[in-house]
């Protein structure tokens, strides 16, 4: 069990969160994006993984060659301070971007401040508590297919698939394929015993509130 926690740990790492909102807002209205289909997005994805996953994942291996942490799973509320300082910086670059580039729709904008929020939230928070990185980003995952569900109105999700072909699938399965996934990810957090339940239940809360007042702000 603990080897599929970790599993699950690392594919839904809260650096790769962002991706998977900007995939599954593709998916449900390619069209929002000013595409046909999701294979028309590998520019945005190429900018979304660099600046949300590779630099910032960059600058933590540089930390750990210095010495300023150990490893990074970022055990210590301490060693989380210089890779929170790094990605706060990256992702207020990304969302500057996205804001100045007029062909990128609202939903965008919103995923993209939540995250921020959320980011920051966790920044302050992390000097009371050690408040878990992975459930605030899957409340953040669960609120953004709660809006694309609910706020956006899209119905179905066409999944690209290799060779050309697309899986439709309803809104509905994809939410609450994300809710289980969601609940998955925390419960991996508490076998591995990396936090407690109210590290998780203030993450999760932390990252479904901030998509919902990025929304309320640019709606």
């Amino acid at each position: 069990m603990k080897v599929i926690a970790r599993g699950l740990s690392i594919i839904f790492h809260p650096l790769f969160v962002l991706t998977y909102m900007t995939l599954i807002l593709l998916w449900t209205n390619p069209f929002s994006f000013g595409w046909r289909h999701v294979a028309e997005a590998d520019m945005l994805l190429i900018i979304m993984i660099m600046t949300t996953i590779t630099l910032p994942g960059l600058a933590v291996l540089m930390m750990k060659m210095l010495g300023w942490v150990k490893n990074f799973e970022l055990e210590t509320q301490a060693e989380r301070i210089g890779p929170f300082l790094v990605a706060g910086v990256m992702y207020l670059s990304l969302y500057l971007h996205v804001t100045k580039a007029e062909s990128f729709p609202v939903s965008l904008r919103i995923a993209v401040l939540g995250t921020l929020i959320s980011l920051w939230g966790c920044f302050f928070i992390n000097s009371i508590m050690k408040i878990s990185l992975h459930a605030t980003g899957m409340g953040g995952l669960v609120a953004i297919t709660v809006l694309t569900k609910w706020v956006f109105g899209y119905e179905y999700a066409e999944i690209g698939l290799p060779g050309g072909a697309n899986l439709v699938v309803p809104v509905n399965i994809l939410l609450y394929t994300t809710i289980l996934i969601a609940g998955l990810v925390c419960t991996s957090r508490l076998l591995v015993k990396a936090h407690e339940r109210k590290d998780i239940y203030t993450g999760f809360i932390l990252g479904f509130m901030s998509i919902m007042i990025s929304w309320m702000i640019l709606k």
